[in-house]
């Protein structure tokens, strides 16, 4: 947009706007804790996966002229390492109110190398500002936000406001995290040393000490007076009733999975999702889920680690005070340069996320916010060995010893259900002339269900509609004479479809699945007979990422790739649109997951009003993408035949473009297909 789109447009209006880009509060490298203690080891070894996050970084901090993480490609694991020196910390209120925020006292930002610093002083001289969805919801419920007084939004990739809300209001209650937050403060090692951040700054901090950092990573007992001793006490403490909390939590989990998952916490829906009885199966949080006996466990822990936490984000800030004091004291020249100020601007960071989390298990287990939906999971295991790539295989055998210190247990989750009333409370507040665009925001031609989701009423907001056809460019095919998904032989008719049209086509083929299991089924089945045959078989998952599997696609002919979850979505890496793609079936929402349960509840006909609108907007979205990104001329196969024998397969076909189309058995389609590729024209 910023690179091309923009430039084009100002051109062919012979404008030079100046033009800005601001990213997420935590989308900058903090200057003040890339050079400060944030990069100290204050919680052990690093991971391989956090020593090369850093290592990546380190190379990247060395040239960017703008600090912003989009420009650093990271896997998930080495995410972490990023968190280490990330903006979004800065203005947090210090303890000490004569001190200020990190961002009042940092030197670099007053000399000028603050990237936060200078992208906020771009917003404030640009006429144009791009922004991403959580980059406009960050700042604008914030207290120093640029954006709020803009009074023209265009908001882009509309259809995805809502999954980005979403995921922005989301948060996680896990083990791992807390702990690793409370042994980065501080903890005491097996042999008797002391490690962290009050370790780091012992000797600022102990009675008469020298001042400064430690020189070690840890500090022996003679190091530590008495009261840094009782810190590190509530520290033990702290960390044995989250321990604990979690174990009831396990035990609460338990319960609910032997009594039968269909008796609690799905809405209407109740008992209707698939895979019930699964280990990871979710429980919902609800006033049902008092009923359960282990629940009056979880409340008296919950209560006990509530009381731990809290003594723990006091001590922070009673040691955050004694720094910023420590500081002051020494009448230092360039205030917010010397160590103890970035070990404080450290503390000052995990006392506000340990506040977080425990706000987040207030809220949830009180049920006290409406506005939410809370749920208990076990967190999702890693692939089969034989299914990872080798990076993954690496990832894993490095984390292996951590992981079989800490037994499993469930994470609680948190997330929005209802996106219009804090749309109403930000982006659609005041007087801002807003716009909407997006390629698939209409179901059946209509824009009522966006509206509805968005909060919008037709009198204050008129749609407008592109027509947009492609009945000359793809061919729509139905098969008429298979099993519905949930029929027997769906599966082997699926794959046995796969192996006849790949085999016609010589590849050039994309299969979206709605599960891992169907795809790695139909790779099972179908990889042995298409490779004896030349043509190579991608899944994703097993052979590698959405944008591996896409370079891949791109530079070979005869290939084929199978993709599920986000392949539906992040899938704009495509420079090759395939000749061919297949939906193996209806993307619905699964009615047993908490937020699109807690969505349905809304609704009094959860199928026509939710399940329906969602799928054809997905697939509409996906479809865009694969199919409708150049002019290449290609088909469509709908291999679910809920589309010609359910009422509500009109609704997802007309919220499709316009397409040639065609209904036939499944032994006609590679050669319907194929006379379709080579001709020209429309069918009609």
């Amino acid at each position: 947009l910023i690179e091309n789109v923009l430039p084009r447009l100002q051109a062919s209006l012979q404008s030079h706007l100046p033009v800005a880009y601001l990213a997420e509060h935590g989308g900058y490298l903090c200057i003040h804790r890339w050079f400060g203690a944030a990069l100290r080891r204050t919680s052990g070894e690093l991971t391989a996966e956090q020593a090369r996050g850093l290592a990546k970084q380190g190379l990247w901090a060395q040239q960017t002229l703008t600090g912003e993480r989009s420009e650093l490609t990271m896997l998930p694991h080495e995410i972490t390492a990023w968190e280490r020196i990330s903006s979004g910390v800065e203005r947090i209120p210090s303890a000490d109110e004569h001190s200020g925020s990190a961002y009042d006292r940092c030197v670099y930002r007053r000399k000028g190398y603050c990237f936060v610093s200078r992208a906020e002083e771009q917003v404030k001289a640009a006429k144009i500002v791009v922004t991403t969805h959580a980059g406009l919801l960050d700042d604008i419920t914030g207290i120093h936000s640029l954006l709020a007084t803009i009074d023209r939004r265009l908001i882009l990739d509309a259809e995805l406001l809502e999954e980005e809300i979403a995921r922005w209001s989301s948060s996680e209650l896990d083990l791992t995290r807390v702990v690793g937050l409370l042994n980065t403060i501080g903890t005491e090692l097996p042999d008797g040393r002391y490690q962290g951040l009050l370790a780091l700054a012992a000797p600022a901090l102990r009675e008469n000490g020298p001042g400064g950092l430690s020189t070690t990573p840890t500090v022996g007992k003679s190091e530590v007076d008495a009261r840094m001793r009782a810190w590190f006490q509530s520290l033990r403490h702290a960390s044995n009733a989250v321990s604990n909390m979690f174990s009831c939590f396990s035990q609460l989990l338990e319960e609910f999975l032997q009594h039968g998952s269909g008796t609690h916490g799905s809405g209407r829906e109740k008992g209707r999702g698939r895979n019930n009885e699964r280990a990871d199966q979710p429980l919902r949080l609800t006033g049902e889920t008092r009923n359960l006996g282990a629940w009056t466990d979880v409340e008296r822990a919950w209560q006990q680690t509530a009381q731990r936490l809290q003594s723990v984000i006091d001590l922070v800030h009673e040691v955050e005070r004694m720094l910023l004091t420590t500081q002051h004291s020494h009448h230092r020249l360039d205030v917010g340069s010397g160590e103890e100020d970035s070990v404080a601007t450290e503390l000052a960071a995990i006392a506000q996320k340990l506040l977080e989390q425990k706000r987040l298990g207030q809220q949830a287990l009180t049920l006290a916010d409406s506005d939410m939906v809370y749920w208990l999971r076990m967190p999702p295991s890693p692939p089969p060995f034989v299914q990872q790539t080798a990076q993954q295989r690496q990832s894993v055998a490095s984390t292996a010893a951590t992981e079989q210190q800490q037994a499993a247990v469930p994470v609680l989750y948190g997330q929005l259900v209802q996106i219009a009333p804090l749309l109403k409370r930000t982006i659609f507040s005041g007087d801002a002339g807003i716009i909407l665009s997006g390629a698939s925001l209409s179901v059946d031609n209509n824009f009522s269900f966006c509206r509805g989701r968005f909060g919008l009423e037709n009198d204050v907001c008129p749609a407008l509609s592109v027509v947009t056809e492609h009945h000359e460019q793809t061919l729509l095919y139905l098969p008429n004479d298979v099993p519905e998904p949930n029929m027997p032989q769906y599966q082997r008719s699926l794959d046995e479809m796969l192996i006849q049209l790949a085999t016609a086509l010589e590849g050039q083929m994309a299969i979206l699945y709605t599960s891992h299991a169907a795809l790695r089924s139909s790779y099972a089945a179908v990889k042995p007979v298409l490779e004896g045959r030349g043509i190579l078989v991608l899944g994703q998952g097993i052979d590698g990422s959405p944008r591996q599997l896409w370079q891949v696609f791109s530079s070979q002919g005869k290939v084929i790739v199978l993709g599920t979850g986000n392949f539906w979505d992040t899938v704009g890496e495509i420079n090759q649109v395939p000749v061919c793609t297949v939906i193996t079936r209806l993307p619905m929402p699964v009615l047993n997951d908490p937020p699109i349960a807690a969505r349905a509840d809304h609704y009094s006909d959860q199928l026509h009003q939710l399940t329906v609108p969602v799928a054809s907007l997905r697939l509409r979205r996906a479809l865009n993408r694969l199919a409708w990104s150049d002019s290449r001329r290609n088909a469509i196969v709908l291999f679910d035949r809920r589309l010609l024998s359910k009422e509500y397969g009109s609704t997802v076909l007309h919220t499709l473009p316009r397409c040639s189309q065609r209904q036939g058995a499944v032994s006609h389609m590679p050669e319907t297909i194929l006379d379709w590729l080579t001709a020209s024209g429309s069918w009609e």
